[in-house]
């Protein structure tokens, strides 16, 4: 992660009104950010010197009304063009996100299982995790038929493998204590 995402995503959350409503500006910040992403002639217009700052400006706040983006939010957008780091919008978003999960208490978590499964599965795994992290689980689930059974959650640098495989090796591994081999 960029060294610059982090004081970004801190000063948008130690300057916010008292009782912002973070998350449904992200809703409407990630959409405008997919949009910035996914537009060769919106990144084209932002990279160009020859396009006057107040242009860039004034775009960026129609684009930012058309979102949904509140006054606060559409300042945060313009200090981002100002700092030439608006086309890093969605990571300076995503850092905003997980900054605001932290003082939350919620950590995310990316699950993968052998097969699809049930909303109730995921959410019998999600409170195992949180048992063991004492903090609210949110998931992303991908689906690996190589794990044969079970499930990996990676949680930030912490990995809770729960597959079949692990288990054999467990198995193998006390069966080798055991035997003394």
């Amino acid at each position: 992660m960029s060294s610059f995402l982090h004081p970004y995503a801190r000063a948008f959350l130690e300057c916010a009104p008292k009782g912002y409503d973070v998350g449904a500006f992200l809703g409407a910040a990630e959409a405008l950010a997919s949009i910035l992403e996914a537009n060769p002639a919106v990144r084209g217009f932002l990279r160009t010197p020859a396009v006057p700052a107040p242009a860039k400006s004034k775009a960026i706040a129609a684009l930012a009304t058309r979102a949904g983006l509140d006054a606060y939010g559409a300042r945060f957008l313009q200090v981002l063009l100002r700092h030439h780091r608006l086309l890093e919008a969605g990571a300076v978003f995503k850092a905003v996100r997980e900054a605001y999960d932290a003082l939350q208490g919620i950590v995310r978590a990316r699950i993968t299982v052998a097969a699809p499964i049930a909303e109730d599965e995921k959410k019998m795994i999600e409170q195992a995790i949180a048992e063991r992290t004492g903090k609210t689980v949110r998931s992303q689930v991908d689906v690996d038929s190589k794990i044969l059974a079970g499930f990996i959650a990676h949680v930030g640098s912490n990995v809770y493998d729960g597959s079949a495989a692990a288990a054999i090796r467990r198995f193998q591994q006390q069966v080798k204590e055991q035997t003394g081999a």
